[in-house]
């Protein structure tokens, strides 16, 4: 067991880890800088691991795996970013035992960023995974994954992988708030040890995460808060939303040109802005921290951890300076959550901030809803008349062809289908993930939203999960929202998704064994839906 995760599962530390993003290219200053930081900070108490990011923000960069064994074999304990977007379940399973063989353990699994650039053009997405299924995934292989060979059942050697996960309670729509807390949920039901925030400089949402988690949920999931040394330049990025899921509003970033102006160009008060954030997360009780930024050096990083030093107890004094949220009338999950005072309430007076719930103004939603309830419930007489309907069908190919082409003509005029025949159309309350994700995402949303709920990689439109939201809410369903459901299966690409539904060949029949060996989550403990 690593240093790391010895600490982390003891409690008895504070953590400190810190980020390093390799550079394009095989070598060159930015994997110089990073072996260098490595090999300064290998000694050093105060900080427990470095992490390493996967294409970050959607960029091709050397691989982490192999600036990671280089680190690792310098005594530093490590904490490999692992991203869905490049890998199909086949290449995360090979990465995976790469990364076991290696004796690298820890690690951050991510959906991740929607490339942005590549070699002759944009790259093809892969994202066959999100962040919950891929930890769904390695926690089987944790267990020691059983295969098929030949005739025989076998079991493939155990890994011991620690597994944390992302999450970003800096959201400021209601449905963007709310689904990042259901995805949490579903994340430590997937096996998530431990999790890591996104950046965010609103302390009232960091208080909101804690309250969330420590006393709603009463989970004891260890958490780290990211601090983010941000500069001018990174700053103005965040604050044009092109940095997914990051987000940085028009008070901080005029505060921080203003600080750019000085000789140093601002990096003294942007060094010390980050240990009063350090020092507030630890007085709030988070269990480390994660430092990240721009060509941050070893020297940048003990001048932080100094500062917040001496801050110490006096940590409340610089709670109220972290106010930067959204301009836009941020939501808060719970009722005073707009305030500091928020901080002492305690968890018997914890209540969620119930909103009236929206119409839907969308015909072919009803009468879909109408349809599934007609036909597609077990032990209607419509589902056993379809399911009839797709025995003969699959006994005649000419009944066949005109069964699917009915099927997805209707379906490509109501929904946008893109005959992936493994529908999830009934769990995203008939709203197309396929279609309208470009990240294709089923089981809840990424964390790339921008700050009015748009997506990531086209602003002009609402994240289909802010209407997916508001569909169940309307119906008071949210409970429903906690579905964990399979991968798609490709093997049912461009069949008939009614006959595999009713024939029990997609994934309404397979049915997935949670892991609440660690963590157990309440049942249903997110937002009502009221009124």
């Amino acid at each position: 067991m690593g240093r790391f995760r010895e600490a982390l599962e003891s409690r008895q530390e504070f953590i400190t880890t810190c980020e390093l993003i390799p550079g394009r290219g095989y070598k060159g200053r930015n994997v110089d800088q990073a072996l260098q930081f490595a090999s300064e900070v290998k000694d050093s108490p105060d900080i427990h691991a470095l992490s390493l990011t996967d294409n970050a923000g959607g960029n091709p960069a050397l691989s982490a795996d192999v600036v990671g064994i280089e680190i690792l074999n310098m005594g530093v304990d490590l904490i490999v970013h692992f991203s869905c977007k490049d890998m199909n379940r086949n290449a995360i399973e090979s990465r995976a035992y790469l990364l076991a063989r290696s004796g690298i353990e820890n690690l951050l699994v991510l959906t991740g960023d929607y490339p942005i650039m590549g070699y002759m053009g944009l790259p093809k997405p892969s994202f066959d995974m999100g962040a919950v299924n891929a930890l769904y995934f390695l926690n089987n292989l944790n267990r020691g994954l059983e295969i098929e060979a030949g005739k025989r059942q076998v079991t493939l050697e155990s890994t011991n992988f620690y597994l944390g996960a992302v999450v970003s309670p800096f959201k400021w729509t209601e449905a963007s708030s709310v689904m990042q807390y259901i995805k949490l949920e579903k994340k430590i039901r997937a096996g998530a040890h431990f999790f890591i925030t996104q950046l965010g400089f609103d302390a009232l949402k960091h208080i909101e995460l804690l309250k969330y988690v420590r006393e709603y949920l009463g989970l004891d999931v260890p958490i780290l808060g990211s601090v983010y040394v941000l500069s001018s330049g990174a700053a103005r990025f965040m604050n044009k939303g092109e940095v997914p899921g990051c987000y940085v509003n028009d008070r901080l970033l005029e505060k921080i040109k203003e600080e750019s102006k000085t000789p140093d160009k601002g990096k003294e008060a942007r060094l010390k802005r980050s240990a009063r954030l350090v020092a507030v997360l630890k007085g709030l009780g988070y269990n480390g921290v994660h430092i990240e930024g721009l060509n941050l050096s070893a020297e940048d990083v003990r001048f932080i951890l100094e500062k917040a030093g001496e801050i110490g107890e006096n940590w409340r004094d610089h709670l109220g300076e972290f106010n930067y949220s959204s301009d836009d009338k941020p939501f808060y999950y719970f009722k005073g959550g707009d305030s500091l005072e928020f901080l002492n309430k305690k968890k018997e007076d914890l209540e969620p901030n119930i909103t009236p719930r929206k119409s839907i103004f969308s015909l072919t939603f009803w009468l879909t809803r109408i349809l599934h309830k007609l036909i597609f419930i077990e032990g209607t007489p419509g589902c056993a008349l379809m399911r009839g309907i797709s025995s003969l069908a699959k006994k005649y190919h000419f009944f066949y062809r005109i069964f699917r082409r009915a099927e997805h003509l209707t379906k490509r005029v109501l929904f946008d289908c893109r005959e992936c025949d493994d529908c999830a159309l009934f769990e995203s309350y008939y709203l197309c993930p396929e279609s309208q994700c470009p990240k294709g995402m089923r089981v809840g949303p990424c964390g790339g939203s921008r700050v009015k709920g748009h997506c990531e990689v086209f602003p002009e439109r609402m994240c289909i999960w802010e209407r997916v939201y508001w569909r169940a809410k309307n119906r008071r369903e949210c409970h429903k929202l906690n579905y964990i459901i399979p991968p798609r299966d490709w093997n049912l690409y461009e069949t008939s998704s009614w006959m595999n539904y009713f024939l029990k060949y997609d994934h309404s029949a397979k049915k997935l064994e949670f892991f609440n060996h660690v963590y157990k989550v309440p049942e249903d403990m997110h937002i009502r839906c009221k009124r």
